[in-house]
């Protein structure tokens, strides 16, 4: 049944899912927070492309949009794993949509996107006072993206190890995705 349903589920919410330009709608001129999540799956034998070691487990790698309420602007189609956050937002339309924000809070893994991001503690040294009181602060701007992927982990099949065929993962988020949307827009 869910090899049957799954792809009719994706083809009915597919129209709730925005799209690039109707994230660049909402982002133009706004402040966003982005950050990136791991939904993992099975370790497949011949697809280490899935191994992400800052997990130390595989998965696919998919980035989320929210303006500063935490309201989901968007969500990246899901890439390979192994692929860093700073790497998946040129791989996805991510960058695109945040060229035209006015300014992009992120964490670490974004540094030196040209995004706001809390302050890495130098080699060998410490962070000043100054520089933790920065990545407190920028940690609590960062907090409604958080929330909003454990909201979106809520649903079960982006938490625990996905388990169907790897060649359906790509319609199953979709579908998920969209159900999330559809929830969200008539919720």
């Amino acid at each position: 049944m869910i090899t049957l349903l799954t792809p009719l589920i994706e083809k009915v919410v597919t129209e709730f899912i925005p799209d690039e330009k109707d994230a660049i709608e909402v982002v133009t001129g706004n402040t966003c927070l982005l950050d990136g999540s791991l939904s993992p799956c099975w370790s497949w034998a011949g697809h280490r492309e899935l191994w992400t070691r800052k997990h130390g487990t595989t998965g696919h790698n998919f980035q989320v949009i929210t303006d500063l309420h935490g309201r989901i602007i968007y969500i990246s189609p899901a890439i390979d794993g192994s692929i860093h956050d700073k790497t998946a937002i040129s791989e996805t339309p991510v960058a695109a949509i945040l060229q035209h924000s006015h300014s992009v809070i992120a964490d670490k893994g974004y540094q030196g996107c040209e995004y706001i991001t809390p302050r890495k503690k130098p080699k060998k040294g410490e962070l000043s006072k100054r520089d933790k009181e920065y990545n407190k602060q920028i940690s609590r701007l960062r907090a409604p993206v958080e929330q909003a992927i454990a909201h979106i982990k809520n649903w079960r099949i982006l938490h625990t190890d996905y388990r169907r065929p790897l060649s359906t993962y790509t319609t199953t988020f979709r579908a998920t995705i969209g159900l999330y949307f559809f929830k969200t827009n008539f919720a």
